[in-house]
């Protein structure tokens, strides 16, 4: 823990992580500033609780003169690295710190820390029942929507922390040092933020780098990138694969894992190999919750719950809301909301549960610079429409021209109208956007929401 009273801290950000971690700071002692460019009424009311508790508020713009006399600041993860207050952090040799390492600092509870391209909140969630249902007292937060400086209240008691985090929270950190660390996939994705490949792998390998050798690490061994991130943890690595073929190599190199081979999932353990479960006893289907599962495995495995208890919540997890959720059945048409799909590989994921040229595939958002072209083959196979909107439209319908039937929507509810009007008995009208949602909804929930009221609305009629 580090003692930051009377400190001046500048918290930069007004966002859910920003406004927690200027009343963490508060708490603990630090003259607290927040300095935000947005000033919009949510904001404005924001600033005026954390006024009343006397922390300084800026809005509308960072300012030199806010900054003076600062001791290090704490950087939300919406704010870019090219910002004028971290520009102005790095002229002035100022410590930059992200919200999560931040909070780390007042945490003693043991954290298991989870990263990904894809998956992580599927697997923080499900890491979070396994603990539940082994009677441990498990605080769940992070990217997953409740910020880390905000459940400070509960670390205390708490047994565990389930941490879900983001590449952008992974920048800025110091000494960060989860006791389970999670990297499940490393896929294109944030390239509007990080500079490229590199640099985004860069951030997720600062889950790795504090962690010593009594603290475990699980990685993927079938994501190249994230297999190579092996050499720079001192950790024990735990791998998990969905080829049964590498069983070999695994007892070489795996302190412990897991891998799927003729569907049935296995466990590796002192080279003693046990059945887990079959494909068939997941309620969540996909290849790519096999994997959010073997990874939940291993890392309840690693805080000593006991196999039995794993397997069997598991079992019966149903899964997340905006996560191919399947909503209804509408004059034999289906209709599924997978809003929290903001990455290409995700939605390749979601289509890969669907027949052939069965799905209308309703996307498009703000684009994060991906490479809509990697998905035309699986466009091709599996979707027999495609409907855009969103501000990367027009990106995405010439990426992805000549695979299927290409429409543009001026909005959500237009989409689904169209792809309504078009479908044929046994279709789905799936809703995996490939990009963000910031450029017509407040969050990808919030974009599920509006979704899910459209086809509710639309199925009365």
């Amino acid at each position: 823990m580090k003692n930051i009273r009377n400190k001046k801290i500048v918290v930069l950000g007004l966002s859910r992580s920003g406004y927690a971690a200027a009343i963490l700071a508060a708490k603990k002692g630090a003259n607290v500033y927040v300095s935000e460019v947005l000033n919009n009424k949510d904001i404005c009311r924001k600033a005026e609780y954390l006024r009343i508790r006397g922390i300084r508020v800026e809005l509308g713009g960072h300012s030199e003169d806010f900054f003076k006399g600062v001791n290090f600041f704490i950087t939300s993860p919406g704010i870019k690295n090219n910002t004028f207050a971290l520009n102005w952090a790095r002229k002035n040799k100022i410590e930059v710190f992200s919200e999560i390492e931040f909070a780390s600092w007042f945490c003693h509870a043991p954290i298991v820390a989870i990263t990904g391209s894809n998956g992580k909140t599927t697997v923080a969630t499900l890491l979070g029942k396994v603990f539940r249902t082994a009677g441990k007292r498990v605080v769940v937060c992070g990217n997953i929507g409740n910020p880390f400086s905000g459940e400070y209240a509960k670390f205390k008691k708490a047994e565990v922390v389930v941490l879900e985090v983001s590449s952008f929270q992974l920048d800025y950190v110091e000494s960060f040092r989860p006791r389970v660390s999670v990297i499940l996939n490393i896929t294109q994705n944030h390239f509007d933020r990080h500079r490229d490949m590199n640099e985004y792998i860069s951030a997720k390998a600062n889950i790795l780098k504090k962690q010593r050798k009594t603290d475990v690490s699980i990685l993927n061994f079938d994501d190249n990138k994230v297999f190579a991130l092996r050499k720079i943890t001192d950790a024990k690595v735990c791998f998990f694969s969905m080829s049964g073929k590498n069983i070999e190599t695994y007892l070489r190199i795996s302190y412990r894992g897991c891998f799927y081979d003729k569907e049935q999932v296995w466990a590796l353990s002192k080279g003693v190999q046990s059945k887990l479960f079959n494909k068939s006893d997941l309620k969540i289907k996909g290849d790519h919750n096999i994997e959010n599962a073997m990874a939940v495995y291993l890392g309840a495995c690693a805080m000593k719950v006991n196999k039995n208890t794993i397997v069997s919540t598991l079992k019966s997890f149903k899964g997340l809301e905006h996560r191919c959720e399947k909503l209804t059945r509408c004059k034999g048409v289906n209709f599924v909301n997978d809003s929290k799909s903001t990455t290409v590989d995700a939605t390749f994921k979601a289509l890969s549960m669907f027949r052939d040229k069965s799905v209308i595939l309703v996307c498009g958002g703000r684009d994060k610079g991906s490479d809509f072209k990697i998905i035309r083959a699986q466009i091709k196979k599996k979707a027999c429409l495609l409907v855009c909107i969103g501000e990367a439209k027009s990106k995405i319908a010439g990426a992805l021209k000549g695979t299927t039937v290409i429409k543009k929507a001026k909005d959500l509810q237009e989409a689904v109208n169209i792809a309504w009007m078009m479908a044929k008995k046994e279709d789905t009208i799936l809703l995996s956007p490939m990009c963000a949602s910031f450029d017509m909804f407040e969050s990808f929930e919030h974009r599920g929401k509006v979704f899910k009221k459209i086809v509710k609305d639309m199925c009365r009629r």
